[in-house]
């Protein structure tokens, strides 16, 4: 027996060396790679018949992935979008704007900063500053024979062009804007009046200020920025012609372009080596060394780079509305991913047989888990080429949602295709690598027996997935109800006035002279005789579209100037009150009896005349106005002349005349049939004015003030209602293998007496549990983000529970309808059958 041990070993290590000769082991490799081909082949086949025999578990998993992915790269080219504003602007990394911070509570416009300033930084700093630009903005009308449009204009220097690099069709950009009376217009506007953009030497007809309809000679025509930028779109102005500076005596009165006392919107360029930093240390001290001390010592000035500028503005909403979306993207991306997991483990019960039978003809568990990764990632291709194709038919739709204009997939850059080729298959991945591990480490004996390995496990990571899912929508849903409660809370708060049946029509002639301000006091009154018009008020500003042009200090006597209180100042008529309901508090209102153009009255609000103790009868200073004095005939209860952002601030009124500017006339029309009353308002309109559009809006439009607020209000909407579609088709998943597995254990308790309700309630228990875990840990969360994103705004709803109610019982009343009509099949199964089962 020794012997014949020692010689079967001799003779097995001998067959073993002889095993390796060039031509068996170059016969094995090809064999190889031949099974490698053929198993490959047989996974597509096998993997074609299943989503063919299995329709309804392979369309919920392509259409939940589809639906992720298009949601994510509808978030994601918004994102890209607001990412890329300014991003054309030429060396936008060297560009800044000026912003003041006062040194005090009393805050004034912080983006004008004193006109003599980057002019002078520039002069004597050239190795620091290369290049400086600024603009006043103005509303205009430019005519073209029966052509009349109001834009949006910018009154600024030559340098408009080269410092920001605008694509110039036609004409010089270096000097375009350097003669009187020149214009640059976009290509946009160019075939709006002229139907071609070559019209170099064309003259538009500008209805100016102080100068009357005066003729701009066409020098420069830019090509329209295909995205946003902080600089033609200045605080969403959109302007498309620029003036030259040289006019600006044509709009404004003694306005001194060499000045520490009058304020202008201003832009600067840094050297390529200097910091932000460097320059605006600099620019601080030669701003404190030349300023008069009374100007000096009330700011400091702060260099923003523009890069930043669109995501940084509003206290960075753009960018916190960016943060908000991507989470949710992802959020959604995930839950589509998890409920794949679940409905693959869900459908794999099935295929058990199928598993053992490829072990026991000799596939390795590496075979077998390439096979189910594989499924996932052709599904997850299926998917990603759906996703393309709902992309192409929504973002339209969602570029009007959230008011940007999106790419089509024919316009997506090179940069897009390569993430999205990489992306793709991680997806596959992610989605396909629970199911694959799982299948792939089933024991023979119990794949062929068809048994489940590990129920328990496997359950319960199904069961730690949709509780996951539950926390996330349920956090969503209660989300965006706050978020849809508060920008309803925003149109109907009682602001203080009456915006119901008021128009405000904003083409209103600015010609500021004796002859414009009794022109339109005479339209006003023909306007009166209508008997759809039941007030009319001409003013500066109107509620909700900036009722000043800037705040100035208001002092009393005795008080320094600089101790005095910020305050806005507005501009309106006698029948301002009964346009907009306003509230007299003590006092009275202007009157139209007066007998002199410069009353030198003023109407303040309840908050200003408590900051200030003042009374009616008491007289008032406002810096801007030298030594003059107002005395304050009334004062009127506090209303919301801005958005619900800020809190109400101190106001003083002051008559037309006094002010000498205007910019719309608003009308309180007669209920009834708006249509009718728009038509003869537009009829009275062209009668006066035939070379002025008619533009117009209503005061309870608040949409531009809230524009952020909308769009995450809509995006928060959307992703609710695709979060819960979701996590109900996981419902489905779960609910199938759950009810799968316990088949033969619900025959036997019917056997044992239990009825059809027993059964469901049996199933249901399940996913309370599930859903009271992901409500009690939702709840707290979820409060804790709409606690901290009402904390943005001074006026707010308050949280109350059945905010957090209503959506956590209605999706636990819809999964709990789902869960018991998916379970009620398996309960209405005769015994017999399912005690046969195996």
């Amino acid at each position: 027996e020794q012997l014949g041990l020692k010689k079967a070993k001799k003779k097995f290590i001998w067959n073993s060396i002889r095993y390796f000769r060039p031509e068996i082991l170059l016969r094995n490799k090809n064999s190889f790679e031949l099974n490698q081909t053929i198993m490959i082949r047989s996974y597509l086949v096998v993997m074609l018949r299943n989503i063919r025999k299995k329709k309804f578990y392979a369309g919920i998993n392509i259409l939940g992935l589809s639906i992720g992915i298009t949601f994510a790269m509808l978030m994601g080219t918004f994102i890209q979008e607001e990412l890329n504003v300014n991003q054309e602007l030429k060396d936008v990394e060297q560009l800044y704007i000026l912003e003041s911070e006062f040194t005090d509570d009393n805050n004034g416009f912080k983006w004008l900063t004193p006109t003599r300033l980057v002019k002078q930084s520039v002069e004597e700093y050239p190795t620091i500053f290369e290049n400086y630009y600024r603009f006043w903005d103005r509303s205009i009308t430019i005519s073209k024979g029966t052509e009349h449009e109001r834009l949006q204009s910018m009154i600024g220097d030559p340098s408009l062009i080269s410092i920001f690099g605008f694509n110039v069709l036609h004409g010089n950009g270096k000097t375009a804007l350097e003669s009187p009376n020149s214009i640059v217009i976009t290509d946009k506007i160019a075939n709006l009046y002229f139907h071609k953009t070559n019209v170099l030497g064309e003259t538009l007809s500008v209805s100016t200020e102080r100068m009357g309809v005066k003729e701009y000679v066409i020098t420069a025509v830019i090509k329209e920025p295909q995205n946003k930028n902080s600089v033609s779109d200045f605080m969403n102005m959109d302007a498309q012609v620029f003036l030259s500076l040289e006019n600006i005596n044509d709009f404004y009165a003694q306005s001194d372009l060499d000045s520490w006392s009058t304020d202008i919107i201003s832009y600067i360029r840094l050297s390529p080596s200097i910091s932000a930093n460097e320059a605006e240390s600099t620019i601080n001290n030669l701003f404190k060394e030349n300023a008069p001390a009374a100007i000096a010592d009330q700011k400091n000035i702060l260099l923003r780079p523009i890069a930043d500028f669109y995501l940084d503005i509003n206290n960075g909403a753009v960018k916190k509305l960016i943060l908000s979306i991507s989470v949710v993207a992802l959020l959604i991306l995930f839950l589509a991913i998890s409920n794949f997991i679940n409905i693959s483990i869900a459908s794999s019960f099935s295929r058990l047989k199928e598993v053992g039978v490829r072990k026991v003809i000799g596939g390795l568990r590496v075979q077998v888990f390439t096979q189910f990764l594989t499924e996932s990632l052709v599904l997850s291709f299926f998917a990603s080429l759906l996703s393309l194709v709902l992309y192409q038919l929504l973002y339209l739709r969602f570029g009007e949602i959230l008011n940007t204009e999106l790419p089509s997939i024919l316009n997506f850059k090179n940069t897009f295709w390569v993430w999205f080729a990489l992306g793709i298959p991680v997806i596959g991945f992610l989605a396909g690598i629970y199911p694959a591990i799982y299948q792939s480490t089933i024991k023979i004996i119990d794949a062929i027996k068809g048994k489940f390995k590990s129920v328990k496990t496997t359950v319960q990571f199904s069961r730690s997935l949709i509780t996951v899912q539950f926390l996330i929508a349920i956090s969503i849903f209660i989300t965006a109800l706050v978020m849809s409660l508060q920008v309803s809370y925003f149109l109907e708060k009682d602001l203080g006035y009456n915006k119901e049946h008021v128009l405000i029509i904003n083409s209103v002639p600015r010609v500021w002279n004796e002859s414009g301000f009794q022109k339109i006091e005479t339209v006003k009154q023909e306007f009166l005789q209508s008997s759809k018009i039941l007030s009319a008020s001409i003013s500066w500003g109107a509620p909700g579209k900036g009722i000043s042009p800037n705040s100035q200090k208001v002092y009393t006597h005795g008080t320094p100037v600089n101790d005095g209180l910020q305050t806005s100042i507005g501009s309106v008529d006698s029948d301002y009150l009964n346009v907009y309901k306003l509230k007299i508090k003590s006092g009275s209102f202007f009157s139209d009896k007066r007998t002199t153009h410069n009353s030198n009255e003023v109407v303040i609000n309840d908050l200003m005349q408590k900051l200030l103790q003042v009374q009616v009868g008491d007289n008032i200073k406002i810096e801007g106005f030298k030594d003059k004095e107002f005395t304050i005939i009334g004062v009127v209860n506090d209303f919301n002349f801005e958005s619900l952002r800020e809190p109400v601030q101190p106001l003083a009124l002051m008559s037309n005349w006094d002010f000498e500017a205007y910019r719309y006339l608003s009308l309180r029309l007669q209920p009834g049939s708006v249509k009718e009353s728009l038509e003869e308002v537009e009829k009275l309109w062209k009668n006066n004015f035939p070379d002025e559009p008619f533009n117009y809006s209503f005061a309870d439009e608040l949409g531009d003030l809230y524009k952020t607020e909308f769009q995450l209000k809509k995006a928060s909407s959307i992703a609710t209602f695709l979060m819960i579609a979701i996590v109900l088709t996981g419902i489905l998943g779960l609910v199938s293998l759950s009810v799968a597995k316990r088949t033969k254990e619900i025959g036997i308790r019917k056997v044992l007496g239990a009825t059809v309700s027993n059964i469901i309630l049996l199933v249901a228990k399940e996913y309370v549990i599930v859903i009271t875990i992901a409500t009690v840990l939702a709840v707290p969360f979820a409060y804790f983000i709409a606690n901290n994103w009402l904390g943005n705004y001074a006026y707010s709803i308050s949280l109350q529970g059945w905010m957090f109610a209503v959506p956590t019982f209605s999706l636990f009343i819809v999964t709990i309808a789902i869960v018991s009509l998916q379970s009620l099949g398996t309960a209405l199964i005769n015994p017999v059958k399912s005690l046969r089962y195996e």
